[in-house]
């Protein structure tokens, strides 16, 4: 019967814990809002390139990002050493985004503000000289909670 109340006891806690975890988002509100920007023209290797996607409307100073859906162009053919990621502005925390050139990056749980823009970052690594690599029209769509 001991066993059975410790058991007991611990699958309260667990469920308490639970309960408490659920209830922070249980009131969270959530917006989004969808960007575009042209991708930048790469001229020279081993240099970063970088466009802001402007914020649309005005997420909570409090919001967070959390699921972001995106899509970058650049022409073929693409050099060797090409590069791309999709960052927070201040390019603290990136996501590798250069073989997929449409997809989502999650940014939940790291705080990331919603009012602050995202940025694209693209180089061709290496060196050498190259002929310019044209960017096109790319699109961020941003979810965030607060």
């Amino acid at each position: 019967m001991k066993l059975k109340h410790k058991l007991n006891s611990v699958l309260m806690v667990i469920f308490s814990v639970m309960a408490v975890a659920f209830a922070q988002y249980a009131n969270a509100a959530a917006g989004s809002y969808g960007s575009s920007a042209v991708a930048p023209t790469i001229y020279s290797k081993n240099y970063w390139y970088n466009v802001a996607f402007p914020v649309v409307g005005n997420p909570p100073s409090n919001a967070t990002l959390t699921v972001v859906y995106y899509t970058w162009a650049y022409d073929f053919p693409r050099p060797a050493g090409f590069e791309v990621y999709l960052c927070n502005n201040s390019a603290t925390l990136c996501a590798n985004v250069t073989n997929f050139a449409s997809g989502n990056v999650n940014f939940t749980g790291y705080g990331v503000p919603a009012n602050q823009p995202l940025r694209l970052y693209s180089r061709v690594a290496g060196t050498g000289t190259m002929m310019p690599l044209y960017g096109g029209t790319s699109t961020v769509a941003v979810n965030y909670v607060y």
